[in-house]
């Protein structure tokens, strides 16, 4: 018989209903409860720090796919809740339990599965459970809203132009903490009025951006401004003065104002709360009917006037915004894969309409893109002749089928490890694992003898020092099973990777008379990682190895001829 336990807690805390305390309790309940518990197999799956909104925890996760593998008698957890708090997927937890004949156990409720009361009973916690977790949302969304209405600053990286200090000691729930709120930074102030007027002006987040890049200015945390920064600084509500066109253009947006009309008077800044969403530990703007604007403490940069023309301005021209980053020369191959040594891309530049190849097509070069930006103050490698350098880079993925080729000698290699070191890594995985769940039972067992006899304190210390022995031996079993697991994903990995890019490549070799210059283009980019130019020579990278490099002549004018090619080799 084997038995799973499941814990989990969303924060620890180390008190309360801690993984510890869950587990330990779980074990309790199973030695008294079930029948044959002394002789099962025990597995204990834990997610610290994992919400109960939805079900992607890994341990849940693993858990689940043993169980479909019919490898559990028994699930047992503390409450229903630390299964989850969405009622749909806890319905769908027990159908799936109820399919694989898995008995599902809640000591604190003490829901028993096998009867259709039961049944009820556990979807009736779970819409609790749903409800609860709903009220806690809006519960954070009130108290947000609350501070909103003092004009604190919650914390966070500080926008550009200001800077937090710490205002007052407020008392919350009897507590005294820390209020602050934003100050003007003057020097940093200079460099967002700048970018609001000059956006006005140009309306070119690319304009600004080179600017920025020509005279070396950085952003406060040392790194080069990029369209996307500009963006951000442009459309965040905490320049915006909170003035009576503002007040209008966030009402009319949907969003939740946290203040009367008659305090928009010009005097302060806004501040925006809920703008992002952490879901998923990814900031991603959430709609506007859920942002929250609030009166703030500080200075606003631009008027509401101002702010909602700059936002009219980004809409307008959000269609054709990042057309840049797309391929803009229809007969270049590398837009996208083809770098500079400096570290930047490099994008395609075509050369006069009456300068054509043999084959008719029209010149271009690929030039860096910070070496553009800067007027080649940053960067002065050379241009590099698109056709040319172009086609001796399908030349040398086309030569990779080539048996004597570096990379068929590359892939001989890997096929002779992945062949070599394969049944050795799976065995040793599963050796590691069978040490591991005897350990485990040994601890429970020590847990069992204990929880039924006490004894007195010498043997109480006995016991709790072989079971720290034991669990830090699991620790390290555990941890060198992961290292051999690892190993055997990254050879199976790579076997998957090498075959596909065979076929890749393969597939490329006899089609490739037949292709278009778009779907040549995408061959590449599955085929190569990317390809970097330093001036005078290619560098080819395919997944991840340097393949053999190319010598490519860098001038603009004298393109009648293409290069010699030198082979170098590959690491």
């Amino acid at each position: 018989m084997v038995i799973f336990i499941y814990s989990r807690k969303s924060k620890w805390t180390g008190r309360g209903e801690s993984i510890e305390n869950q587990i330990a309790m779980c074990r309790e309940y199973i030695q008294c409860h079930i029948e044959g518990a002394d002789q099962a197999e025990i597995v204990e799956y834990e997610d610290e720090g994992y919400s109960g909104r939805n079900t992607n925890r890994p341990q849940f996760q693993s858990m689940m796919q043993s169980v479909k593998k019919g490898r559990c008698d028994y699930l047992v957890c503390y409450k229903l809740d630390r299964l989850g708090r969405n009622i749909a997927d806890l319905a769908n937890l027990i159908e799936m339990l109820n399919q694989w004949d898995v008995a599902f156990i809640s000591i604190k409720e003490q829901f028993d599965t096998s009867t259709p009361i039961g049944k009820a009973m556990i979807y009736f916690a779970g819409v609790l459970a749903q409800m609860e977790r709903e009220q806690i949302a809006e519960r954070v969304r009130d108290n947000m809203i609350m501070l909103a209405r003092k004009g604190r600053w919650l914390g966070g990286n500080t926008p550009l132009g200001f800077r937090a200090e710490s205002e007052e000691n407020v008392s919350i729930n009897g507590k005294r903490k820390k209020s602050f709120c934003l100050v003007t930074d003057e020097e940093e102030i200079k460099i967002v009025r700048f970018i609001f007027q000059e956006y006005l002006q140009k309306q070119s987040l690319v304009g600004i951006v080179k600017y920025f890049l020509s005279h070396g200015i950085l952003t406060k945390r040392g790194k080069e401004y990029k369209t996307n920064t500009i963006k951000d600084i442009l459309t965040n509500p905490v320049y915006c003065t909170a003035d009576r066109e503002a007040y209008e253009y966030f009402w009319n947006l949907g969003c939740q104002v946290c203040m009367d009309a008659e305090e928009a008077d010009g005097r302060y800044g806004l501040i925006s709360y809920a703008k992002t969403t952490s879901a998923q530990y990814k900031n991603k703007e959430n709609a506007p009917e859920k942002w929250i604007i609030s009166l703030g403490k500080h200075q606003g940069i631009v008027s509401g006037k101002e702010f909602a023309k700059v936002q009219k301005l980004l809409e307008r021209n959000r269609a054709g915004g990042d057309s840049w980053h797309k391929p803009q020369n229809q007969a270049a191959l590398l837009p996208g894969l083809i770098y500079c040594s400096c570290g930047h891309r490099m994008r395609p530049k075509n050369y006069a309409s009456n300068q054509l190849t043999e084959q008719g097509e029209r010149k271009f070069s690929y030039l860096c893109t910070w070496k553009d930006m800067t007027n080649g103050k940053k960067c002065s490698v050379s241009n590099v002749q698109g056709n040319t350098l172009d086609a001796l880079v399908c030349e040398e993925v086309l030569r990779c089928t080539e048996e004597n080729s570096d990379f068929g000698r590359m892939l001989e290699t890997a096929w002779e490890q992945i062949r070599e070191s394969k049944e050795e890594k799976v065995s040793a995985a599963d050796l590691l694992e069978q040490e591991i769940q005897k350990r485990k039972k040994e601890v429970g067992n020590l847990i069992s003898v204990l929880a039924r006899t006490g004894g007195d304190e010498e043997f109480i210390r006995r016991i709790e020092g072989e079971v720290r022995k034991l669990n830090a031996e699991c620790t390290a079993l555990e941890q060198e099973k992961q290292e051999s697991e690892k190993a055997c994903r990254v050879m199976r990995g790579g076997k998957e990777q090498l075959e596909f890019l065979k076929d890749r490549i393969s597939s490329f070799r006899a089609l490739y008379h037949t292709l278009s210059v778009p779907e040549k283009r995408e061959y590449l980019r599955i085929i190569l990682d990317r390809v970097l130019w330093d001036g005078e020579r290619a560098h080819i990278f395919i997944c991840g190895s340097r393949s053999t490099g190319r010598e490519c002549r860098a001038a603009e004018t004298d393109d009648e001829s293409p290069p010699l090619p030198s082979e170098e080799t590959g690491e």
